[in-house]
């Protein structure tokens, strides 16, 4: 990444395992594989937020939904 010119941002950068329920959870056995790219070490993530969508370790919109509804109450009661 150094000969590209290009640094990884240590706050913004998140990894995931998707696949079913029962496929991630045989596979992390607690916290799972990190990846390490150069010398930063890239933790698993329970939830990542792409694009402005948080998504889970089974893919599913729980808590994308609650964060959009409690945005949505707050300014509800701004009102």
């Amino acid at each position: 990444m150094t000969a590209n010119r290009l640094k990884l941002n240590a706050d913004k950068k998140e990894l995931i395992w998707a696949g079913t329920r029962h496929s991630v959870d045989s596979l992390l056995h607690g916290r799972g594989p990190a990846l390490t790219l150069g010398v930063e070490t890239v933790d698993v993530a329970d939830a990542v937020r792409v694009l402005g969508v948080l998504f889970t370790l089974d893919l599913a919109l729980d808590k994308h939904t609650s964060a959009v509804s409690a945005k949505c109450f707050y300014q509800l009661r701004q009102l």
